[in-house]
């Protein structure tokens, strides 16, 4: 049942790129978008998934200076998945390469409209951390309104009641970090 949902999403999916879509013998297909990366769907029938992933970069930086700022730069985008497509991000590290990942339930209840309606938001977010790991590589700062994650919090007010007293003020005496239930 969830390989034929699979199935019908993938085959929706292509109806909306005007393309036949099939999955091969490995329950995969893959996409090329753009003349510039590949979007792999690949369904695993032992967890009912479809996973998608693409390649944010091929070959790793060689100096660790360069290596770290990208890696650190990954992994505050892909907290909680904010920055991924609710995704997140994984680096082989002996074949030189970074892939960008995300993965959608094809069990019961599952629409088939599910991969057509998600793919052009996790190929967008594919395409601007391609853009951002470049930068990085080539030793470009990316500019402040552009940093691979905003700031935790955002220097946002309290919320009242959470954290702080029913002003939005910190609790007298209280670690304000946590709420008390």
């Amino acid at each position: 049942m969830s390989y034929e949902n699979a199935k019908q999403n993938l085959q929706e999916f292509g109806k909306e790129l005007s393309l036949e879509l099939a999955f091969d013998e490995n329950h995969t297909c893959i996409l090329g978008i753009d003349n510039a990366f590949s979007l792999h769907l690949t369904y695993e029938p032992n967890s009912d998934r479809l996973y998608l992933y693409s390649p944010v970069l091929d070959g790793l930086p060689k100096d660790d200076a360069t290596k770290l700022k990208l890696y650190e730069g990954l992994l505050e985008g892909s907290m909680l998945g904010g920055q991924m497509a609710g995704g997140g991000v994984g680096v082989a590290v002996r074949e030189e390469l970074i892939l960008m990942h995300c993965v959608l339930e094809m069990g019961a209840g599952t629409e088939s409209s599910a991969l057509r309606r998600f793919a052009p938001l996790f190929v967008e977010a594919v395409e601007k951390w391609r853009e951002k790991a470049k930068a990085v590589m080539e030793g470009r700062e990316l500019p402040k309104d552009d940093r691979m994650m905003p700031p935790m919090g955002g220097g946002k007010p309290p919320i009242p009641g959470i954290g702080g007293d029913d002003k939005g003020g910190p609790k007298p005496g209280g670690d304000d970090r946590f709420i008390k239930i």
